[in-house]
C-alpha cells in the first residue's frame, strides 16, 4: 500500500512541479514528459528507501 501512496504522491507532485516550471518559462505543459519525470523520480525514491538504514531502536536520537 505504501507503494501506491507514495506513486500518487510523487505523480501528482511532479507534475504540478513541471507545470509550474512550465508556466513560469512560458513553454507549453507536456503530460508525457511529466509523467516520464513522475517514474524516474518514483524509482529513485525507491531505490534510496532500501538503501538507507532503517533505525530500529527509535530511543537512540
Amino acid at each position: 500500500m505504501r507503494y501506491i501512496i507514495a506513486f500518487i504522491w510523487t505523480f501528482l507532485l511532479s507534475h504540478m512541479a513541471c507545470y509550474l516550471v512550465a508556466s513560469m518559462n512560458s513553454v507549453t505543459y507536456n503530460f508525457k514528459t511529466s509523467s516520464v519525470i513522475a517514474v524516474v523520480l518514483y524509482v529513485l525514491i525507491m531505490v534510496l528507501a532500501e538503501i538507507m538504514p532503517m533505525n530500529k531502536n527509535a530511543s537512540q536520537h
